[in-house]
């Protein structure tokens, strides 16, 4: 009995010894008290230490630095209510005691009490003195384990993890706040430093334990979007949890039938179609990528005697409104064939009988953008979101779309980088997020 109580007593000294190593660099100026109190119970004396700081305490009982020591030595001891009674104290005397929030923000992490975890750390940030940078990323790591933990990831939870990646080198950072970091950086469509955080550690060990599987989640979902080829490959045999796989093989060829989709629009039909066989090869059944990648490559047909029959049409009708789908058709027609120069001047007719047809307006704009006169195509779009202020979701994301490659061509990042913002939307995302990855390039 006695040794199962001095080997008690041994792990709790040790325990308090290893934290207090562990701190030392992020605590101010000791109370005498309190560097007393270490002392007895580095010499086996824990309890006649806590006396010394209790009588410290009855002397003065507004001293924050002295409340937060006592409460810090009362932790080590395992009674946590009584310590967070006394930080709590710390803090309503002084709020810029960082170390207590912090402490606080610890330790409702642990009972899983999110939001007053969240709180004190925030608190404890906003006081980490300019000198402990150490410190300040301590707490940076705590704020993004907690929010991936509780999928709390919105913008101030980004700008956390930024300012902590920014301060990090990869290879130091511990793998528990890597994956953490590299998931919210993923769902923030960051995939170059996901990738970046997720590959040390798939390259440290040989696991198969969740957390690494996840790691290659992250890693192959991000080469998906990167169109990195080689990486879709490297670790995608390591992702044995069914949930993960079937998520990873529903996101990619969706990835990539959306990237088709959206350039099929965009009239790029060589790129279309690249990326709707990309899909196919990652899921030979993706039967939406097969219906559109036939509708592209029908695109091949030579239109030419239908250009011609419509011309005719025209020639022999009135110029009467109505006509205006013949031109609106000839357009279209022209556009397909490449033959942008005579689809411009055939919209310019079609806009004079009806000014309000909305999709004539994208085409033109199209072919100005084929023919690289910029510019001109710009004023178009620009005039097709101010007359049609009510277009439909897709249709909408179609013009700023087409607006963000021409205003990235023109070298007006900002603008284009608005356009691509706006794009965002339904199936134009994948297609909008890799336009902006790569804006300045």
């Amino acid at each position: 009995m006695k040794s199962k109580c001095l080997s008690v007593q041994f792990l709790m000294l040790n325990s308090l010894l290893f934290f207090i190593l562990f701190v030392s660099n992020s605590l101010q100026a000791q109370p005498e008290a309190y560097n007393k109190a270490v002392e007895m119970a580095q010499n086996g004396n824990p309890k006649e230490g806590l006396e010394l700081l209790k009588s410290a305490l009855n002397a003065d009982s507004k001293n924050s630095e002295l409340l937060y020591y006592t409460g810090f030595y009362l932790e080590q001891l395992k009674n946590v209510p009584k310590a967070v009674e006394l930080y709590k104290e710390a803090i309503k005397i002084d709020k810029t005691n960082f170390e207590a929030n912090y402490r606080l923000g610890f330790l409702y992490e642990k009972i899983d009490s999110a939001e007053q975890a969240f709180a004190y750390y925030k608190t404890a940030l906003l006081h980490v003195p300019s000198t402990q940078e150490e410190e300040k990323n301590t707490i940076l790591a705590r704020i993004i384990v907690l929010s991936d933990a509780t999928q709390k990831i919105d913008k101030e939870t980004v700008a956390y993890a930024d300012t902590y990646f920014k301060s990090q080198e990869i290879e130091k950072i511990p793998p528990p706040v890597a994956l953490a970091l590299a998931n919210i950086l993923y769902q923030n469509s960051e995939y170059e430093n996901a990738q970046k955080l997720t590959k040390p550690i798939l390259e440290k060990t040989n696991s198969n334990a969740y957390p690494v599987q996840k790691a290659a989640f992250i890693y192959t979902s991000c080469a998906f979007r990167l169109q990195d080829f080689d990486g879709m490959a490297t670790y995608y045999a390591r992702i044995q949890d069914k949930r993960l796989k079937t998520e990873l093989e529903n996101t990619a060829p969706k990835y990539y039938y959306n990237l088709g989709y959206v350039y099929f629009f965009m009239y790029d039909f060589d790129k279309s179609m690249r990326y709707l066989r990309t899909a196919l090869t990652i899921k030979t059944d993706y039967s939406p990528a097969q219906v559109f990648l036939n509708k592209v490559e029908h695109q091949k047909e030579d239109r030419s005697e239908v250009i011609d029959h419509i011309r005719q049409k025209i020639k022999f009708s009135e110029h009467k409104s109505h006509d205006a789908a013949y031109y609106y058709d000839l357009t279209r027609l022209c556009v397909y064939e490449k033959r942008y120069n005579e689809a411009i001047k055939v919209a310019d007719s079609c806009l004079q009988l009806e000014p309000n047809r909305q999709e004539v307006y994208f085409l033109e704009a199209i072919a100005n953008y084929k023919t690289i006169k910029d510019k001109e195509g710009v004023v178009i779009v620009e005039q097709a979101l101010k007359k049609f202020p009510k277009l439909d979701n897709e249709t909408r994301s179609k013009y700023y779309f087409l607006l963000g490659l021409l205003q990235k061509r023109l070298k007006n990042y900002g603008e284009a980088e608005k356009a691509f913002e706006q794009a965002k939307r339904g199936v134009f995302e994948d297609a909008a997020h890799w336009e902006l990855s790569k804006l300045r390039e």
